[in-house]
């Protein structure tokens, strides 16, 4: 009879055992972003622990598999099959890197099992033609987003109209913030005076930060990856370029100082998903930082947001299904609604399946840590 049952869970893509659910967990947990990867990880391993400890989902506990991507597409791509047909999991948390989640998102059309991610670049779930890829869904701001936000705190409060921009080629992360920031800039009375490219193995910037000296910009703009940006600020810093800098995202609030001349990255301006001096963050970020050793980052606060909305999304499809499919479990991930996340709050897109007109928060580099400024609504015009 077990036989029996074990081929028919097989033949029919059943998920579900009698007291657990299963959820995937793609991330880089050893390789260049393993930073990102281990805090996405966390976060959702403490909303998991919450949930379980109310009781689950159903009456089942939720029991997450990860697997490590090393920041390699292909070994995601080998990770989110096994997950899907081995596994036999109800649905997979994406990583914080806008390449792999690019590369999964055909994928998941056949496979249809759905992701939640932290990726950032729209192409992770939106379709050449403009239509969202059935199921991936963003639990952040796009690369898009991010790279307006911080054009329009620049040129608006900053009062800055010249800018260098420096950025990774190769990476579609750096170079999906770049197109939005150059269009806001140039529509909003301000000017791109410089930019530069480089390689990912490439770690001196010297040739083109000297080139982009030369243009007398009023700020530096370093759209890049945690690995690259020290080395971006610190031989700015010494080939004299006193300017101000804006980053995004990648930009880690509590160690940057720790990597470069602190005099280099004083008065260091970036976009954040999360406001680091909210009590109510403070608190939970003390008790992850309890429990793992390490601070908590954006993509920490991050991973409980995705695990929580794929937990209501799951608790939703259960109350209509006893035994959900892909199909439904996504439905239900497009219909979230003010899901109350650390980002903020959280209604998914159903045309983009990226979150909604979700604030961002503008952090400073003072002393060699950063502090958040002010919060900032995307900009629609």
């Amino acid at each position: 009879m077990v036989f029996v049952f074990a081929l028919f869970a097989l033949w029919t893509g059943f998920a579900f055992a009698a007291d657990e659910i299963l959820i995937g967990d793609i991330q880089d947990l050893s390789g260049p972003n393993k930073a990102f990867g281990l805090g996405t990880t966390n976060g959702a391993g403490m909303y998991k622990e919450k949930i379980n400890a109310a009781g689950g989902i159903d009456s089942k506990k939720i029991r997450i598999i990860s697997y490590d991507t090393k920041s390699e597409v292909n070994e995601a791509i080998n990770a989110y099959r096994r997950l899907c047909d081995f596994d036999r999991v109800a649905a997979v948390l994406g990583p914080p890197i806008a390449n792999i989640g690019i590369a999964l998102a055909p994928i998941s059309e056949t496979k249809k099992i759905p992701m939640i991610g932290l990726y950032m670049d729209e192409r992770a779930t939106i379709r050449p033609n403009g239509k969202p890829w059935t199921y991936m869904f963003m639990a952040q701001n796009s690369t898009r987003v991010q790279g307006r936000t911080i054009a329009a705190y620049a040129l608006k409060d900053l009062k800055l109209k010249r800018f260098g921009l420096l950025y990774n080629q190769q990476n579609s992360y750096s170079v999906t913030q770049v197109e939005p920031f150059i269009e806001y800039v140039n529509s909003h009375g301000g000017a791109i005076v410089a930019r530069e490219t480089f390689l990912t193995a490439d770690k001196d910037y010297r040739t083109q930060l000297t080139k982009i000296k030369q243009t007398n910009p009023d700020a530096l703009y370093l759209p890049i990856y945690p690995q690259e940006i020290p080395l971006a600020i610190q031989q700015a810093y010494d080939l004299g370029i006193k300017v101000t800098i804006l980053g995004d995202n990648s930009f880690i609030p509590f160690s940057l100082a720790n990597h470069t001349d602190p005099k280099a990255s004083e008065g260091t301006y970036f976009p954040y998903g999360v406001d680091v001096n909210a009590p109510r963050l403070a608190e939970w970020g003390a008790e992850y930082a309890k429990k793992y050793g390490y601070p908590a980052l954006s993509q920490s606060y991050g991973g409980w947001d995705q695990c929580g909305m794929l937990a209501e999304a799951l608790r939703r499809a259960f109350s209509k299904n006893k035994n959900p499919n892909g199909d439904l479990i996504a439905d239900e991930i497009m219909k979230t609604k003010d899901f109350q996340g650390y980002q903020g709050s959280i209604t998914m897109s159903a045309e983009t399946h990226v979150p909604v007109a979700l604030r961002m928060y503008i952090l400073q580099v003072k002393n060699g840590r950063a502090v958040t400024v002010t919060s900032y609504v995307p900009p629609q015009d």
